[in-house]
């Protein structure tokens, strides 16, 4: 029975332990994919800004790695002599102390036998032929002794002072050693952080591409609908040369085809009086007009402007009483509602979540009348006539 309740309990903590391991795991990955969400949902020149840093971050990690990998090097090629003469060091010294006991034994017995001899000859001691040569003898002993100690002595000195020169050597090495080895370990530290910011930089980057690919994409649709309902006149066809150049390029590199093909647009200054503006609350975060990409330094021409809503699921008012003459879901703009307004004004509303249910094309929509409704972002185009006009100078600002 015992056994049988140690092994269900064994059992229980190594499915505690699973379960702990997969929760750490799952709170590791939400993390990430928060992380990439929120590097997603940036502004574009948020991202921009994020991408420079970025890249100088890096290159002031390459120059420390440049100026550390020199200095590891140097010590490296330093490091080989260093260990041999270390250990060569380390040996002699060993032999030393070894050699300055035997001396201080050997002191320690001529002391002892000096002090002996001193004993053997008493001061009244009588003074006989016998006697005289032995005093004699004693005192030639003592003599030989008294010169041995004190080459022994000095012996002793000498080696004393070189193990403590030799041991100040090897602590400078063992200090360069370490030296070494806190280099090479801050030099390892800086190439891994080297790795995570290019895994960052080329994650912002790929994401910034894809978003400026998104505009592209999204301006050409947009300028196809509004063709095709003959409220921008159409482009005048490419020659088949420059289109099959602009293929190959897209291939090789689809941000540069963005730039090769941008085209300023027809514009024109809005003088009339200001309307309302489709959101309630809302920050700007698109901009119209030209805009040069601070990352790939290419020229960008924005025909509307993208206004973030300040509350999520936000009714998008029409901003001038008008006919509705477009309004379903597209391939890349999602709900698109386009209003024709009196003078030759086109309003268009695109990225909306939902378009509301009373809209319908051929109807006729007041000022202020919700015509859907967007989770975040609005994309809002003006045009009077075949030209393009900056919807900032058509609404009024909140």
């Amino acid at each position: 029975m015992r056994f049988l309740l140690l092994i269900a309990l064994f059992f229980n903590a190594i499915f505690a332990s699973n379960v702990s391991q997969k929760i750490k795991d799952q709170k590791d990955s939400i993390s990430s994919a928060k992380k990439l969400e929120n590097q997603i949902n940036k502004k574009l020149e948020e991202l921009a800004i994020d991408i420079i840093a970025g890249n100088k971050a890096v290159e002031n990690t390459a120059k420390q790695i440049s100026e550390l990998s020199q200095q590891v090097k140097a010590l490296e090629d330093s490091a080989h002599s260093a260990n041999i003469e270390l250990d060569k060091l380390t040996s002699q010294n060993g032999e030393l102390i070894k050699s300055q006991k035997d001396m201080e034994l050997r002191m320690v017995k001529i002391i002892s036998e000096d002090f002996a001899y001193d004993l053997v000859v008493p001061n009244d001691y009588s003074e006989s032929q016998d006697s005289i040569i032995a005093t004699e003898i004693l005192l030639n002993l003592n003599s030989v002794m008294s010169s041995e100690f004190k080459k022994l002595a000095q012996d002793y000195e000498e080696t004393t002072n070189l193990i403590k020169s030799q041991s100040k050597k090897i602590e400078s090495i063992k200090f360069d050693l370490r030296e070494f080895r806190q280099k090479q370990a801050s030099l390892k530290s800086l190439q891994n952080k080297q790795k995570r910011e290019l895994e960052i930089l080329n994650q912002d980057k790929n994401i910034y591409s894809k978003k400026l690919n998104d505009i592209k994409k999204q301006q050409d649709e947009m300028r196809k609908t509004l063709e095709n309902l003959q409220i921008l006149a159409a482009k005048p066809k490419e020659e088949p040369k420059k289109q099959a150049k602009e293929q190959t390029t897209a291939k090789s590199d689809d941000v540069r085809m963005i730039g090769s093909s941008y085209q300023a647009g027809n514009v024109k200054r809005y003088n009339g009086a200001k309307t309302i503006a489709p959101l309630d609350k809302f920050s700007v975060k698109q901009k119209f007009g030209d805009y040069i990409d601070p990352v790939y330094n290419i020229k960008i021409f924005n025909e509307s402007v993208v206004l973030r809503s300040a509350t999520t699921d936000a009714r998008v008012k029409n901003v001038l009483a008008g006919t509705i003459v477009f309004a379903k879901q597209t391939p890349v703009l999602d709900k698109v509602v386009i209003v024709e307004n009196g003078n030759g004004i086109h309003t268009i509303y695109a990225h909306l979540d939902k378009i509301a249910p009373t809209i319908k094309v051929g109807q006729k929509v007041k000022k202020g009348y919700v015509i859907g409704r967007v989770k975040q972002d609005l994309t809002f185009e003006v045009t009077q006539k075949n030209y393009h006009i900056n919807p900032l100078e058509l609404i009024a600002m909140n």
